[in-house]
C-alpha cells in the first residue's frame, strides 16, 4: 500500500454521505490529490478539523483504489479569521478555485503552493484592501503559469514605457505605446483578423504595480499600495488578464463581487 506524509491545504470539499466527504488537497509536492474522508464530516472525528476548507495540516496518507484516504493529520492552521468577514470568506473561495484550476493531479507545483498559502494568510492577518490582495494573487497567479505578459517596453516598437498611460494587449500578453496602439486601430489587416482583441488602459501607478509583482520574492509581493481610483483600474486589469487566458469565468469570483460592500 502506498503511504504519502505531506503537508496539505483543503481547497475543496464535496460530501458523499451523510458524514463522509472527498476532499481536495492543494500540496507542494503532489500537487493536487483527492482524498476520501470517512465520518470526517462529524464534529466528533479527530480529523474534522483537518478536513475542513481551508484548513492547512501535515498529513500522512494511504492509497486504497483510486483514493488516498487520512491515516493520520496533524492540523496546523485553517484561517479561521476567514470565517467572520463574508467578504473575505467568499474571496478565499475563489482563490481556491483558482488553485484548483491550476493545479494538477500528482504534480509538484510549490509555487502555487506558497501563493495559495501567502495570499489566505495576509487575507485573514494583515490590513491589505481586498481588491489590492485579489488582483496581486490574479496576475502573480498568472506569471507564475506561463502566462507572463512582457512589461519592458511596447511590444511593438521597443520604446520604453512609464511616465504616461499606456495599453495592455491582453490576447498577445505586450504592453502598447499610444503611437502603436493607434497605428493597430488604423491597420485594415489588424483589425480584419478575428482573433479576439482586448486592451486595456494601463496608467503608470498601475504598470508600476504589475512589475512590481511579477519580479518580488514570495512572500513580499503584496508590498505595494496604490489609491483608490488606481485600485479600481489595477483590479480590473488583473482579473481581466487572469480570466481571458483561462479562458472562462468562476461563479466564486461572481458571488464575492455581488456581496462586496
Amino acid at each position: 500500500m502506498e503511504e504519502l506524509e505531506l503537508d496539505g491545504l483543503v481547497i475543496r470539499e464535496t460530501r458523499t454521505g451523510e458524514a463522509d466527504k472527498i476532499i481536495t488537497l492543494l500540496t507542494g509536492e503532489r500537487g493536487r490529490l483527492s482524498v476520501s474522508g470517512k465520518g470526517v464530516s462529524s464534529i466528533r472525528h479527530k480529523y474534522a478539523a483537518s478536513s475542513a476548507l481551508f484548513s492547512y495540516s501535515t498529513y500522512l496518507l494511504k492509497k486504497r483504489s483510486r483514493y488516498w484516504y487520512i491515516a493520520d493529520a496533524f492540523y496546523i492552521d485553517s484561517f479561521t479569521e476567514l470565517r467572520y468577514d463574508l467578504e473575505k470568506l467568499s474571496l478565499a473561495n475563489y482563490i481556491c478555485d483558482v488553485a484548483y484550476e491550476f493545479a494538477q493531479e500528482e504534480i509538484e507545483n510549490r509555487e502555487l503552493m506558497s501563493l495559495v498559502l501567502n495570499t489566505l494568510f495576509a487575507l485573514s492577518r494583515r490590513e491589505i484592501p481586498n481588491e489590492l490582495l485579489r488582483g496581486a494573487f490574479e496576475f502573480r497567479m498568472a506569471v507564475q503559469e506561463g502566462f507572463m505578459p512582457e512589461l519592458g517596453g511596447c511590444g511593438i516598437c521597443g520604446k520604453p514605457l512609464g511616465d504616461a498611460d499606456c495599453t495592455l494587449d491582453v490576447m498577445n500578453g505586450r504592453l502598447l505605446c499610444k503611437s502603436c496602439r493607434e497605428e493597430l486601430a488604423n491597420d485594415p489587416t489588424y483589425l480584419a483578423d478575428e482573433t479576439a482583441k482586448i486592451h486595456i488602459r494601463v496608467s503608470p501607478p498601475v504598470l508600476a504595480a504589475l512589475r512590481y509583482i511579477e519580479s518580488a520574492p514570495a512572500k513580499r509581493f503584496l508590498s505595494f499600495s496604490l489609491d483608490k481610483m488606481e485600485l479600481s483600474l489595477f483590479s480590473v486589469v488583473c482579473e481581466r488578464y487572469l480570466l481571458n487566458h483561462v479562458e472562462h469565468g468562476f461563479p466564486s469570483l461572481e458571488y464575492y463581487k455581488k456581496i462586496k460592500i
